[in-house]
């Protein structure tokens, strides 16, 4: 049964959705009110992802079910609001710009459901992820991000913008320290930008310059094993890089079900 209709308000997807959050985590925690990370793993899609992307962005290890659900509702409102727009409702187009684990959500409000390659991508590459770090003039998280599906043709910046700003704008701030406002990182205005060969980047950053650093050594191997996935599950790769001094890296491509998706990252270069 639909919950939400073709095209809501971001506040009505976003009451639907925290409405349907807190039942499910509700049903998930304890006796104490609270959920930890191995009862957030018991909860049913679409919502096991949102409950499991807390406690990877805290490294909280338990919650109480209202600090969740007030972190829920926060989060579902604020990129809604962010993808919905100047009217401030969510078309099929608008609701591609959802951070992936909000899409998933959307058409299951709507009851719908459409075969992706989207969340295995994900399950593969979150844990490898996990500890990772782009290496430049300060340190920045890899974190994975994804789109709707693309048009033909290839991926271009355009493109990029239009399905992932509402994304960047909110991750970037996380996966890097920035020293500006976050509204002034804001994806769909940000210049210059750069469109570089994925492979050779990512080859790069593969190669072990010092090995007497272990810590450097490791994460260039991470890299390889990073690049080794990035090019077996997605097409057309590519590197945008956004903006100067402080720039937002997107490794993009497109899934083996038509949708974009990638990597976001940060790198300093004064």
């Amino acid at each position: 049964m639909a919950l939400i209709s073709r095209s809501p308000s971001s506040r009505t997807f976003a009451n639907a959705w925290s409405s349907e959050f807190s039942k499910a985590v509700k049903n998930a925690a304890g006796r104490d009110g609270r959920l930890s990370r191995s009862e957030a793993r018991r909860i049913a899609e679409p919502f096991r992802d949102n409950a499991l992307n807390y406690f990877e962005s805290t490294g909280k290890q338990s919650v109480s079910v209202g600090v969740l659900e007030a972190s829920g509702r926060a989060y579902a409102e604020a990129t809604a609001r962010r993808a919905a727009g100047t009217d401030g409702r969510l078309s099929k187009a608008d609701a591609a710009k959802l951070p992936a684990d909000l899409r998933a959500d959307f058409a299951w409000l709507q009851g719908v459901t459409e075969a992706t390659a989207l969340p295995a991508l994900k399950a593969k590459l979150t844990p490898m992820l996990n500890g990772m770090i782009m290496p430049s003039e300060t340190d920045a998280k890899l974190v994975f991000i994804s789109g709707g599906k693309l048009p033909a043709g290839p991926i271009s910046e355009a493109t990029v913008r239009a399905q992932l700003a509402a994304q960047h704008d909110v991750l970037f701030p996380q996966a890097m320290s920035v020293v500006n406002a976050p509204e002034d990182y804001a994806l769909a205005t940000r210049q210059p930008v750069e469109e570089r060969d994925a492979l050779q980047f990512l080859n790069r950053y593969s190669t072990v310059d010092d090995p007497n650093d272990p810590v450097f050594a490791q994460n260039a191997k991470r890299f390889g094993a990073l690049r080794d996935v990035l090019t077996a599950e997605l097409s057309d790769l590519k590197v945008f890089r956004f903006g100067e001094i402080e720039i937002s890296t997107l490794i993009v491509g497109r899934t083996k079900t038509g949708e974009l998706a990638g990597i976001l990252t940060g790198q300093v270069e004064t």
